[in-house]
């Protein structure tokens, strides 16, 4: 959907865009995602996520992110920047119209050609608002333990605000509205526009669009996904600026 997930966020994939859409997940599930960097050779990012639903204390997610990016050539070959991200997320509701969430994550990366990897601890805090029947809002703050700590001494930027519109008419129809890095903290400031459209046969279609505020950052998504009894399969390609992702996913619900 372009990016425009934040005010959306009702599966796993709400530990990375906003954690307090866990709440909307009704059943438990496991899902994975697997993505493929068309112009870098070799390059992909893996998620794996288990969400256990609200049983009144609140809905939760354990889950772990790895990177194999930016390739570096050496003379005994290329290597890459290994990522790895280890999150505990949790969602809980304060009123009817209301819910609140927040993940602590610790992230281990190694660079190209050193031996040693380099550990840190982050966290996420979220919020997601109902406004009416068909109208939501959400919000969430990234990387606010790096923001806080600022362990980095300024030489590296942190901590990227998302804040989102989500507009269903009915249950076949989502229209998104993102704004990322709204503080600007990341020079990368950007509004995305989404939406899915649900088909009676378990079918999903959807597209986005990005267009970058300050810089000429352009990007554009499509994708679909299908339920088979509990099962969910998806696909995306992600283009323009991005230069070719292919990213699939599969999530069981039990």
């Amino acid at each position: 959907m372009g990016g425009a997930y934040t005010a959306v966020a009702d599966d796993a994939a709400a530990v990375f865009w906003n954690p307090a859409g866990l709440l909307q997940v009704k059943t438990p599930m496991v899902a994975t995602t697997l993505a493929f960097h068309a112009e870098q050779a070799d390059s992909y990012e893996g998620f794996v996520s288990y969400v256990e639903p609200d049983s009144g204390y609140g809905a939760g997610a354990l889950s772990w992110y790895y990177g194999r990016l930016d390739p570096v050539a050496y003379p005994d070959g290329v290597l890459y920047t290994d990522s790895h991200d280890f999150s505990y997320a949790l969602a809980k509701s304060v009123s009817n119209q209301v819910v609140l969430g927040g993940s602590i994550c610790y992230q281990r990366r190694r660079e190209p050609g050193s031996k040693t990897s380099v550990g840190r601890w982050t966290g996420d805090i979220a919020g997601m608002m109902r406004l009416s029947n068909t109208l939501q809002a959400g919000i969430t703050m990234g990387d606010v333990y790096g923001i806080l700590k600022d362990d980095d001494g300024g030489k590296e930027a942190r901590g990227n605000m998302l804040v989102g519109l989500a507009f269903q008419p009915d249950k076949a129809l989502t229209l998104a509205l993102d704004g990322h890095d709204v503080l600007n903290r990341l020079g990368s400031r950007r509004v995305c526009l989404g939406g899915e459209y649900r088909l009676p046969q378990g079918l999903a279609l959807r597209a986005g669009l990005q267009r970058g505020i300050d810089n000429a950052w352009e990007a554009w998504t499509w994708g679909a996904g299908i339920d088979i009894a509990s099962w969910r399969m998806e696909y995306a390609y992600l283009g323009g600026d991005y230069h070719g992702i292919h990213t699939m996913g599969i999530t069981w619900r039990f």
